[in-house]
């Protein structure tokens, strides 16, 4: 359980919010909500399709399989701070006047590799050398050892207090155990209470053979998390920035959200797409038709070409040609064929 901070009698307690004294009375730290004390409205931090996804203090969970494009999701979020105009993958970024810095945390490449992921980061928001944004801080702290990355990165903090966006590229690498319960709640806590001001995104791995982040962090962080984004892979080219699995949310607008992007060879980084996905397979039709195939394989392992069509033609009382248009809408979907004129359900 996390202990809660003692205060001296003396001690003046700080506005973390910042916020006007008659909403936060007594223990800044503590907010008592009324109808006399609703705190004046704030521009999402992150936004994509015109929805909110992140609020000033809170944090956005992006998760994916290996090498769906989670670290150029983070590059091109911070390139939309550099240059509003430069194709963001859909995201909008809109830090506060105070606030005005982001912190990239990259623990998992190797420094070759975050030095391309800077350079990529520069390019999309056409930036050329030799000019640098000192509203970017990017950090590699692959060699800090873990128990030591939570107060290095506290350091990188107090040491930029413009700082409004933290960028965790590998937020599992923050624990030494990512099933373990005390490790988890030490870093869900610090990224909840280390400064009310600041927001954060955050990367999740998912499991090999499903959509579900890895461990009991994966779990806890997806939980408190304001949004949950999905990244995955459509095609060779294609991929899709969405809520639409199990685990998708956006606690403060419509959470319906489906973007697409694709890499592009030329410029060596993925851009934005006007893909138009397939329209959806008619569930009902193959339902029906699996329905069909298990009534039709009853007691059989194996048929042949010709009993197929004759039980199709029985069974929904239709011609051959019928039967065969039929049989020929459920190959690779419930029935394949293993040998010449020899059938299997899939």
């Amino acid at each position: 359980m996390a202990k809660i901070q003692k205060l001296n009698a003396n001690t003046p307690v700080p506005n973390l919010f910042d916020l006007p004294d008659n909403i936060l009375v007594g223990d800044k730290r503590v907010f008592y909500p009324d109808w006399n004390n609703q705190p004046p409205p704030t521009k999402p931090i992150i936004s994509i399709d015109s929805k909110r996804i992140l609020s000033q203090g809170g944090y956005m969970a992006i998760v994916s399989r290996a090498g769906a494009g989670k670290s150029s999701i983070c590059e091109a979020i911070i390139s939309q701070v550099i240059n509003p105009q430069c194709d963001a993958l859909g995201f909008q970024v809109s830090l506060t006047d105070s606030r005005y810095k982001c912190l990239y945390i990259d623990t998992e490449r190797t420094v070759q590799d975050t030095w391309y992921s800077w350079e990529r980061m520069m390019r999309r928001a056409k930036v050329e050398k030799p000019e640098i944004d000192k509203r970017i801080t990017f950090a590699n702290l692959k060699a800090v050892a873990v128990n030591e990355r939570i107060c290095y990165t506290e350091k990188l903090l107090k040491d930029n207090p413009e700082i409004g966006l933290v960028l965790f590229d590998g937020c599992s690498d923050f624990v030494m155990d990512v099933n373990s319960i005390q490790d988890t709640v030490k870093f869900s806590d610090w990224i909840n209470s280390y400064n009310p001001l600041i927001s954060e995104v955050i990367t999740l791995h998912t499991n090999p053979e499903s959509n579900k982040p890895r461990g009991h962090i994966g779990s806890e962080l997806l939980r408190r998390a304001e949004s949950v984004l999905l990244l995955r892979k459509l095609d060779d080219k294609v991929r899709e920035i969405t809520t639409k699995f199990e685990f998708g949310k956006v606690r403060n607008d419509d959470d319906s959200i489906s973007i697409f992007y694709q890499w592009c060879a030329s410029h060596n980084m993925f851009i934005s797409t006007d893909y138009t996905p397939p329209k959806p397979v008619n569930l009902e039709r193959e339902e029906s038709n699996k329905k069909l195939a298990v009534e039709m394989f009853d007691g059989r392992t194996q048929v042949s070409w010709g009993y197929m069509l004759e039980f199709i033609a029985n069974k929904k009382g239709i011609t051959t040609g019928g039967a065969k248009k039929a049989v020929e809408k459920m190959i690779g979907i419930q029935i394949k064929k293993v040998d010449t004129n020899v059938w299997e359900l899939v």
